[in-house]
């Protein structure tokens, strides 16, 4: 219902953005002065206008080459929106050389009341290879203050035809006025056009088609001639055909809607993806290139060097000779093998499933991209005669793709099958222990291929319980609690701490940083360096402010700092599906010694709440045994990805936590005769 509203709102301004000018200087002052966005006020800036023209031209000498051409105004409200003001262009570079020229740039700024104009500076363009195959032009707009209007215009030129034409996006974080968008191809491409299946907006496509003619001149000798003198003959002639156009013309796109546990949100947004399924030029005949992901990963295995690379073991036979040498078990030699990958070949935070300079050259210098470490690391388990496969993967950034193309992969991961087991492996992560991915690497489903031409898809997500465990042994007086800590962390939860750490000590000292209301003595985190394993902490606490005494009782919620206090679902409707990092066990165990002079009042009711198909639980036991009270809360998630349309049942779900775990327990003060009861009775 919100975002009908949200929607109906937008089209009822579409007459005032209809008034706009929108070429390129003619910024108006209405514009430059405006405080906030009129539909939606919280926003941090907003793009008055996108253009892009996307079309193939056609040269005599060369043929065919695609050009981009873009213009893009964009308004910032405040400092957060001053992230708007820096572009970042990608483009080809390798077998399709793709060339960013002809920007420009102009910021505005109200000041004494006239439009001020400040130009990009050519010096502050910058351009950097993001990998083998891609390159990154840069630039940030001058100038830039709150109330700033940015306007740019660049374009994108290819040396030669294009296989492809990039993804379009239509809907950013911020709003768009209006949105202006036609690709014009020839007849002899026929592409398949795709809206995104995971928006919420849908973007209606329009097609046309006109005829394109352009006429040239050639210039030749007459037959047979051999004087220089000889005047030239000039032959015209002319170029023919139909050109299809798919415009996409929109007003008042509302920005995606920010959602918490996501797994990458401009997956949900509005785009356009194209395949070009095949070509038909004259006099020839038709070229297909619509494909099966099973063919798509044959073509990169034979194409991008896989199989030439992974029969090449010279360069470091005699190295890993001496390190698996006789070491028969294959979980042990495996495990050897990745570890030494991990320090020999340093990740150089480049992506890819291709390699850069071959894998002999990464070994030699120490470093490579993802495809250069983890197809070495395929390289030498197969070496060692363990049953060891490439596995394609797209990163959350790069999205799920739509159709099977060579594009819809990006990242490369090792796998190798020990006794009946598959596990997979990524040594360009210094924090990860064996079947431990990255976040990055952790985007639904990876294309195993082999070398016999086979592939099948491979789930990426953990199946397997990452814990968290702690237990808590307190004494309560009136004044303070006092307490032992021991807390151990499995699996990926290990895993991160680690990461976000980055030395022993660096990790003892947060311990007392983030518990600012307690005292911390004792601390000590064991077997932190040893990756893939379980860490554990343990400290004394002791405070002073964990309770409240009310005359002659004490509040204190059971589990104190691990108490959850805030539910991460508030919101009444839900968009996009629901992201955990991994299928997770919490688990407290809290035993509380009751002191002498006190009795329990009230505690907490047991309860368990299951989701559906067993696929969640929650735990919160209480029980007495003597003078303790022991308190066992476990939250199970044995899923990563909820529906969107289970949101309610989550939401409830984690409420029951929330609401459970802040119940506090009520001790009170036993009078003297109620002691002397209680020594009687032998307690």
């Amino acid at each position: 219902m919100f975002r009908s509203i949200i929607l109906a709102l937008f089209l009822l301004v579409g007459a005032v953005t209809n008034a706009q000018n929108y070429k390129f200087g003619k910024v108006s002052k209405e514009e430059v002065s405006e405080k906030q966005h009129p539909l939606e006020e919280n926003a941090d800036a907003a793009v008055l206008y996108s253009y892009q023209r996307t079309y193939y031209d056609y040269n005599q000498v060369t043929g065919f080459k695609i050009i981009s051409e873009y213009h893009q105004r964009i308004k910032i409200y405040n400092k957060e929106g001053f992230e708007w003001a820096t572009k970042e262009i990608s483009a080809s570079q390798g077998n399709i050389d793709e060339s960013v020229v002809s920007i420009k740039g102009i910021t505005y700024n109200m000041e004494n009341g006239k439009v001020e104009e400040t130009k990009l500076d050519r010096d502050n363009i910058y351009e950097e290879d993001a990998s083998k195959y891609r390159k990154v032009t840069k630039f940030t707009m001058p100038a830039i203050k709150e109330g700033s209007v940015v306007e740019f215009e660049y374009k994108i030129t290819a040396d030669k035809l294009s296989s492809s034409i990039d993804r379009i996006p239509l809907q950013y974080t911020i709003p768009i006025n209006k949105l202006d968008v036609k690709v014009t191809v020839p007849e002899y491409l026929n592409y398949g056009v795709y809206n995104n299946p995971k928006a919420a907006f849908y973007v209606k496509v329009d097609q046309d088609s006109k005829p394109f003619k352009r006429s040239f001149s050639k210039s030749t000798r007459p037959s047979g001639s051999i004087s220089s003198n000889q005047s030239m003959k000039t032959n015209r002639y002319s170029v023919e055909f139909m050109q299809n156009s798919y415009i996409v013309e929109e007003e008042n796109i509302p920005s995606l809607i920010e959602e918490n546990h996501v797994d990458y949100l401009e997956n949900y947004a509005a785009y356009l993806d194209w395949e070009l399924k095949y070509t038909k030029f004259p006099n020839s005949a038709i070229e297909n290139y619509s494909n099966t992901w099973e063919g798509v990963a044959k073509s990169i295995y034979l194409d991008n060097g896989f199989e030439r690379e992974l029969r090449n073991s010279n360069y470091y036979d005699d190295e890993l000779n001496a390190l698996i040498g006789g070491t028969s078990d294959p979980q042990k030699k495996a495990a050897l093998i990745f570890n030494f990958v991990k320090q020999k070949v340093k990740w150089n935070d480049y992506i890819g499933f291709v390699t850069e300079n071959g894998l002999k050259n990464a070994y030699k210098d120490g470093s490579g991209n993802t495809g250069d470490i983890n197809l070495l690391l395929v390289s030498m388990l197969k070496y060692a005669k363990l049953d060891a496969n490439p596995v394609l993967v797209s990163t959350p950034s790069n999205g799920v793709p739509s159709f099977p193309t060579k594009s819809g992969f990006n990242y490369l991961l090792a796998s190798v099958k020990i006794n009946g087991k598959q596990l997979l492996l990524d040594a360009t992560d210094q924090a990860a222990g064996m079947g431990e991915l990255p976040k990055r690497a952790r985007n639904w489903q990876g294309r195993l291929i082999r070398e016999d031409g086979t592939s099948e898809w491979v789930s990426l997500q953990p199946n397997y319980y990452s814990k968290d465990g702690t237990v808590m042994n307190i004494q309560i007086a009136e004044n303070s609690i006092k307490g032992k800590y021991i807390n151990k962390l499995s699996g990926l939860h290990a895993k991160n701490y680690r990461m976000n750490h980055n030395s022993l000590d660096n990790a003892v000292n947060e311990l007392s940083e983030s518990l600012n209301t307690y005292e911390i003595s004792n601390a000590e985190i064991k077997d932190f360096a040893k990756v893939g394993g379980e860490i554990t902490n343990s400290y004394i606490f002791e405070s002073t402010k964990a309770q409240e005494v009310i005359g002659d009782k004490i509040y204190f919620q059971p589990l104190f700092f691990e108490t959850n206090t805030v539910n991460d679902f508030k919101a009444e409707k839900r968009t996009y599906p629901i992201f955990f990092d991994f299928p997770t066990q919490k688990h407290n165990l809290v035993n509380i010694m009751i002191p002498e002079d006190y009795e329990v009042v009230s505690v907490p009711e047991s309860v368990i709440v299951k989701l559906k198909d067993n696929s969640g639980e929650f735990r919160y036991i209480v029980k007495q045994s003597g003078s303790y009270l022991i308190i066992d809360s476990e939250v199970n998630l044995s899923q990563t990805v909820y529906l969107a349309e289970d949101y309610d049942i989550i939401k409830k779900f984690f409420n029951n936590i929330v609401e459970k775990q802040n119940e506090s327990i009520v001790l009170r003060k036993i009078s003297t005769d109620g002691l002397e009861e209680r020594a009687e009775s032998g307690r």
